[in-house]
């Protein structure tokens, strides 16, 4: 008998690792809060909100009830958005019976900059069993099956080889590497750069713009990286380098699209019409505060933040970049 494993969250990406899950042969439930979305995955097996064309194998259940979501389950995965996962691990603490946890959101919390694992010790405590599932992973190919890599960060090697032999299939192949942190600033850093990339699409500013920016902006991340207690090889992984270019050149990804649409209209305009959670906007104001709060030169983050926060002008933001003092690479 398979796995008994609940995934909380049904968006593009909970349903796609559902239904992986569900393939490889575990017992899958899906947690659903919103009551539309989940009667519509209950009766259709689709979500029209937020993933149209794609449904679930009837083997999956679906459920409105976290109770019955954990009470089910032998492990969970967290699949929702950064900014709901606070709320969903309390509603989670009432009936969580220590279950090992895998995290698969990817961003910090706005409030207080922390990474998606710190948010989980506060409401589940910290001797949770958990592992961090990132890599460049747009839901909408895994789902169709295109070949895929990811890593899965664990203090535990163990716990590692377990949840790698859990997430195996034809099509998605899962690293281990114990480097949570640097896992987790990877993860969350590309939104941020994922936004000025899709600026650079937006101003038509070419591929030597594009590059040249991605290259400097990864120095950016590894330097906060290191900061915070990362290990520098892990972002010139498929969590660091890996997700930074999927999510730069995708035209699925939301925060590249966000940034493109940001040179013909405003930020509030976007997200109220797309209805859309951009996990790049909380990253960039937490990470543009953590770099003057550690003297760290992070001049691209701080563009993207006044174009982001202030409303500034992307063109003329560039240009200042542009116009910076001379230096060694």
């Amino acid at each position: 008998m398979g796995k008994k494993i609940g995934v909380l969250g049904a968006g593009s990406w909970g349903m796609t690792l559902a239904t992986l899950l569900d393939t490889a042969g575990s017992n899958v439930i899906l947690w659903e809060p919103l009551k539309e979305n989940w009667k519509l995955l209950a009766e259709k097996r689709e979500s029209l909100l937020y993933f149209p064309g794609f449904k679930i194998p009837s083997s999956i259940q679906v459920t409105q009830s976290i109770k019955e979501a954990s009470e089910n389950s032998e492990l969970l995965i967290f699949a929702v958005r950064s900014v709901f996962l606070r709320k969903t691990a309390k509603k989670l603490r009432p009936y969580y019976e220590n279950q090992p946890v895998v995290i698969a959101t990817k961003g910090l919390e706005r409030e207080t900059g922390k990474r998606m694992s710190g948010v989980l010790g506060d409401e589940l405590g910290s001797k949770v069993l958990f592992g961090v599932l990132s890599g460049p992973t747009i839901a909408k190919e895994v789902a169709s099956g295109k070949p895929s890599a990811a890593v899965i960060g664990t203090v535990s090697s163990k716990l590692g080889d377990s949840f790698q032999s859990m997430f195996e299939s034809s099509n998605l192949r899962v690293y281990t590497n114990d480097d949570i942190i640097g896992v987790e600033v990877g993860g969350s850093f590309k939104n941020v750069l994922a936004i000025g990339a899709g600026i650079i699409d937006g101003l038509a500013l070419g591929v030597n713009t594009k590059s040249a920016y991605l290259t400097r902006g990864l120095n950016e991340m590894v330097k906060i990286g290191l900061a915070l207690g990362a290990k520098e090889k892990t972002f010139s992984g498929l969590s660091g380098i890996g997700d930074l270019i999927t999510t730069s050149f995708s035209r699925d990804s939301r925060n590249r699209s966000f940034g493109e649409a940001l040179t013909k209209t405003c930020k509030s305009r976007y997200i109220r019409e797309n209805k859309s959670v951009i996990e790049g906007i909380p990253a960039t104001e937490a990470y543009h505060a953590l770099s003057r709060e550690r003297g760290i030169e992070a001049p691209i983050t701080g563009a993207i933040y006044n174009i982001v926060c202030l409303d500034s002008d992307p063109a003329g933001e560039i240009k200042k970049l542009m116009d910076r003092q001379l230096k060694a690479e």
